[in-house]
């Protein structure tokens, strides 16, 4: 029985051949969803965590617990180390992470203290921390030898304590930079702290040995940095322990940080780690993490991956069983014959079946095996993609064979087994009532058609279209709170395309009609055959119209709307940075109280002289300050708002810096955004104010208004210290990196839409009238100069951290540098980058690439095939016409004919329904991809470069087929296919 199985598929093997392409496709997409998910999910994970380290700037994976433990259960310091060491070996007991560091903190309440030199009334806690000598610098100490060596580091001062006398109650401690500052303390100052020890007060004494700083504040163990602990006087755990026998304090104070390796948390362990972490919640109250809120968020986020893959997939796989049935079809078209064979020799209908179940499990056996491979380099290959149909060679190693593709794989290829062997059962038909009917050409209406579905179809999507539209708002703000999108929002248009590709068939037929009414009488016999054959033959040839249109209409739709996502994050993303890149200046702040109750406060501006010399470096052709502050009132007239946004500009550097597009002033402004420049410059106390402001204020050019500032929120929050009447000089939509549109989250992570209004002002009147405040610099790079050429230049010779040449710099120190200048500078190229990996646009662009190659590929090998077989099921016909003396030029004109309203109306239909469809249902899609409202509205781009392909393809495709054919025709033999005729 095998061997009678392998030789029938030796016997068609090319469209067997055909079959397991189509097979091993459709495995391949299914495995390839297991392998995307899992990616992308592990993908998202590590960009939670990175963006939280970000945002919050602290360890993103920390479990942790702080409270009190009474002195009489544990008597010294060590004993609630080890308690505190207990807990974090439960914690890992666990959650089964790497740990990567820790920090224990444990400290007794202090109380009044006095200084040497600072006076009376200050506060101070007395504190342990073991990691102190390990993770700290030495900045200043109390002796003055080798003041610049620091080799006299915080172990040394623990074993000076160690050996203090104690009758002299004088203890050596160590203090931060920041309560040096806060209290002008110096090394070697004395701090007299008056403590309980029961009987009342009793004065002890400890003098600053060394005044000490993170070695590097973005180590893991800084989970309280040195300024987060307040007034601690850091000692050694023998002068702790003695200190805890003076107080008569019941209780001593602890934090203990525990930060994990949070690479390991991925797709398969998130949930058991997040399920852990909330039982230790619910059984300690003391007990507390950050690593739950970034799951939970992630969570959320896989749900919204997970429904976007198949919605993105469900098209093509539909694409790719269309493809397989046509095959199927075609192959049960040929052997049926055999059947009738196999039935007339007593056969019975299982055994028939059973036959093709073992042809079709080995066929889908082997596409199984093919489909797992295939499978995994679309992944990669997808995964691997920043734009449609851009492949690039990024870090994709997330991306990794996981098990649930071999379950998916044996899925598919269950699904394949019954898709091609139940149709077998329908044709094992009694030999005799079979071959009656054969050579009939069915004329009954399909059910489809008779049913209307396809209107009521393109009804329905046209409902959900207008339904959609009038939820753009709520759905936008939904995709904002990372709630689960609706996939039928995105299945909308693959059902518009499949409800527009079944009218097209009926309005085909309907055309063909027509046109044979018309013209019957003027036909040549060669065009009379041809309708005939087309009138027949229209509702078997249908499936082939409805293959090409959604395969052509898929193609369009997916390069379009990809094309049209990245085009628009792009432009978005660079009129928010307004230029190429823009460094954050660290200006300090120096604040003086008065004994008056008064407060004077001034910024120092750092050297500028650095970033102007950037352009005679050629790195940059611009250079610009500008100052910004959104704490801005403004009133005029009757009116007022709070929090504008202030820009203060030097115009002629600001237009040599900022960006502004073609495209985007023509799609915001009403001139040209340097005219409005040229007006502020004009006008030194002008100001530019954005559209909204104008409308709510009721201003126009030539007004007044009055804009207020107020003072740094480290000096008061709500104080105004100056304004100042300026006049409105024009009136603009959009500015480069102002956002009109702003969203806030609330506690209840609800997201609100608030407008932002704009106020443009000379930055030498804001400087004279409001004094120095921070401003950011913007830079425009030249041509081939990346953020890196910046970089490597302020980092380097020219850093401050240099005396005079990169020389002095040891490379740990550069890299410390160039580190913290990355931190603070904003590239709209990096952005874009960053957008691009993001795993929703990712998973965007992979899947509408590969979508967009597979509905070439198969269109392709689809159209030639199914011309190609009917013209073998066709061969005999072809011999009477030859017979009754036709000529080959009027057979192909036949040809011809019938392939325009088959193959060329259908591709037409189907071109223009992808069109139809982008202009319909791309804008609503891009909500899930560009939920804010922004300056910019969202522009649908179609780039000629993928018709041109397109088209090509499928010209190459009907090309091949047409020489095919007639190269077919040419070795035709009439009297062969007339014995055939008579045989059958």
């Amino acid at each position: 029985m095998f061997g009678f199985v392998i030789n029938k598929l030796k016997n068609r093997k090319w469209l067997n051949l055909c079959l397991l392409m189509g097979v091993a496709l459709f495995i391949a997409l299914f495995v390839c969803h297991s392998m995307f998910e899992k990616g992308a999910g592990n993908q998202i994970l590590d960009r939670l965590f990175t963006d939280h380290a970000t945002q919050q700037n602290e360890f993103p994976a920390q479990m942790s617990r702080e409270g009190t433990y009474a002195v009489a259960d544990y008597p010294d310091s060590q004993s609630v180390l080890d308690k505190l060491s207990g807990y974090e070996q439960k914690w890992i007991e666990y959650v089964d992470i790497n740990k990567v560091s820790s920090q224990q903190l444990i400290t007794l309440p202090g109380g009044r203290a006095d200084t040497e030199f600072g006076g009376p009334n200050n506060y101070f806690t007395i504190g342990y921390l073991p990691g102190l000598s390990e993770y700290a610098d030495v900045v200043k100490s109390q002796t003055d030898e080798k003041k610049s060596d620091t080799s006299e580091n915080l172990d040394e001062t623990q074993e000076n304590n160690e050996n203090t006398s104690t009758d002299t109650g004088t203890y050596e401690c160590c203090i931060s930079e920041k309560t040096m500052d806060h209290y002008g303390l110096v090394a070697g100052e004395k701090i007299y702290l008056h403590v309980p020890d029961g009987s009342g007060k009793k004065k002890i004494t400890f003098v600053i040995s060394q005044i000490c700083r993170e070695k590097d504040i973005n180590d893991p163990y800084w989970a309280k940095t040195l300024s987060d602990m307040g007034d601690v006087i850091f000692v050694s755990q023998d002068v702790f322990d003695e200190m805890m026998q003076y107080y008569s304090e019941d209780n001593i104070s602890y934090s203990d940080f525990l930060m994990l390796d949070y690479t390991q948390i991925n797709t398969e362990n998130a949930s058991l780690y997040d399920g852990y972490m909330e039982q230790f919640k619910d059984a300690d109250k003391l007990y507390n993490d950050n690593i739950r809120d970034t799951l939970e968020r992630f969570f959320i986020q896989q749900k919204t991956i997970k429904l976007m893959l198949w919605a993105l997939e469900l098209p093509c796989l539909v694409l790719l069983i269309l493809f397989i049935r046509m095959i199927s079809v075609q192959i049960l078209s040929l052997e049926q014959n055999d059947i009738l064979v196999l039935r007339s020799r007593g056969a019975t209908k299982l055994q028939v079946f059973i036959l093709y179940l073992q042809q079709s499990g080995i066929i889908a056996f082997a596409g199984c095996v093919l489909g797992i491979v295939l499978g995994y380099i679309m992944c990669r290959a997808a995964a691997s993609t920043d734009g449609f149909l851009r492949f690039t060679a990024k870090d994709i190693s997330t991306y990794k064979f996981v098990w649930q593709m071999l379950v998916y794989a044996v899925a598919a290829a269950v699904i394949m087994v019954l898709f091609i062997t139940v149709p077998v059962w329908k044709k094992s038909k009694d030999a005799i009532s079979e071959r009656s009917s054969r050579g009939r050409i069915s004329k009954k209406k399909p059910l489809w058609e008779k049913c209307f579905i396809d209107v009521i179809l393109l009804a329905l999507s046209a409902y959900l279209l207008y339904n959609y539209n009038k939820q753009k708002s709520t759905l936008a703000i939904s995709v904002l709170e990372n709630r689960s999108i609706d996939p039928v929002m995105i299945l909308d248009n693959s059902l518009f395309i499949f409800a527009a590709a079944l009218l097209c068939v009926r309005l085909t037929g309907l055309i063909i009609l027509l046109v044979d009414r018309l013209f019957k009488k003027h036909f040549s016999p060669a065009m009379y055959a041809s309708f005939l054959q087309l009138k027949r033959t229209r509702y078997n040839q249908g499936f082939l119209a409805v293959f090409l249109i959604m395969t052509v209409a898929g193609g369009i739709f997916d390069a379009n709307m990809a094309r049209t996502m990245n085009s628009n994050m792009e432009q978005r993303i660079v009129y928010n940075v307004g230029c190429d890149a823009i460094y954050n200046e660290d200006f300090r702040l120096r604040i003086q109280y008065n004994k008056n109750g008064s407060v004077n406060w001034m910024y120092d501006e750092p050297d500028f002289g650095k970033y102007e010399s950037l352009k005679n470096e050629g790195i940059c052709d611009g250079v610009t300050r500008v100052l910004e502050d959104e704490r801005v009132d403004i009133s005029a007239g009757s009116g007022s708002v709070s929090d504008a946004y202030l820009m203060a500009i030097n115009t002629k550097e600001f237009g040599e810096t900022a960006k502004l597009q073609s495209d985007q002033n023509d799609d915001i402004n009403d001139a040209y955004w340097f005219n409005y420049l040229n007006e502020l410059a004009k006008e030194p106390d002008g100001v530019i104010i954005s559209s909204n402001l104008a409308k709510d204020l009721g201003l126009k050019v030539g007004d007044s208004l009055n804009y207020s500032r107020y003072v740094p929120e480290a000096v008061d929050e709500d104080q105004i210290y100056a304004s100042e009447n300026v006049k409105v000089c024009a009136i603009v939509k959009g500015f480069p990196g102002y956002e009109r549109y702003t969203y806030e989250t609330d506690a209840d992570k609800n997201v609100t839409e608030q407008e932002k209004y704009l106020i443009v002002a000379n930055y030498a009147t804001v400087v004279e009238k409001f004094g120095m405040t921070p401003y950011s610099v913007w830079m425009n790079l030249s041509k081939g100069k990346t953020v890196d050429d910046i970089v490597g230049y302020l980092g380097g010779e020219n850093s401050e951290n240099s005396d005079s040449t990169a020389d002095n710099l040891t490379d740990t120190q550069s890299e410390k540098v160039q580190s913290e200048i990355y931190r603070n500078i904003t590239s709209a190229q990096q952005l874009i980058d960053e957008n691009k990996n993001s795993a929703t646009v990712q998973i965007t662009n992979g899947m509408f690439t590969l979508s967009f190659i597979l509905s070439l590929i198969v269109c392709s090998v689809g159209f030639l095939l199914y011309w190609v077989m009917t013209l073998k099921q066709r061969e005999l016909q072809f011999g009477i016409y030859r017979a009754m003396g036709m000529r080959m030029r009027e057979v192909k004109a036949m040809l011809l004919n019938e392939q325009i309203f088959l193959s060329f109306l259908p591709l037409l239909a189907g071109a223009g329904i992808g069109i139809t469809a982008t202009a319909m249902f791309v804008r609503l899609i891009s909500i899930i991809y560009l939920p804010q409202k922004h300056n910019i509205g969202v522009n649908v781009y179609i780039y000629p470069s993928d018709m041109l392909e397109l088209t090509g393809v499928l010209f190459v495709a009907v090309a091949v087929c047409y020489v095919v054919i007639s190269r077919l025709l040419k070795s035709m033999k009439i009297a062969q296919a007339l014995r055939l005729g008579e045989d059958s």
